[in-house]
């Protein structure tokens, strides 16, 4: 029964990971960004995740998003805005 399981993990975990690409790290404008997609094929919609990371701060912003055209709008307002400010201090647009 245990074999069982663990190659259904296996068989799962597969699965996920040839939908999935993940990308190196490149640094913009004092932003380190790391993005990685993910394709559902029951939607047929690729999914965005995104890491940003300010080069002199450390200070980290995490955002998901449902399709690539809001995923570069969100990447082109990071990358034009000062990394040593503090995004904690003020919202972020959704």
């Amino acid at each position: 029964m245990q074999k069982k399981i663990i190659t259904t993990r296996s068989s799962k975990f597969i699965k996920f990971a040839t939908l999935t690409k993940i990308w190196h790290p490149v640094e913009r404008n004092g932003w380190w960004i790391k993005f990685s997609t993910y394709f559902d094929t029951k939607t047929i919609n690729t999914y965005v995740l995104l890491m940003f990371t300010s080069a002199s701060t450390g200070q980290t912003i995490i955002r998901y998003f449902p399709n690539e055209v809001l995923a570069v709008e969100f990447i082109n307002y990071i990358i034009n805005t000062d990394p040593t400010a503090d995004f904690f201090q003020e919202e972020l647009p959704e």
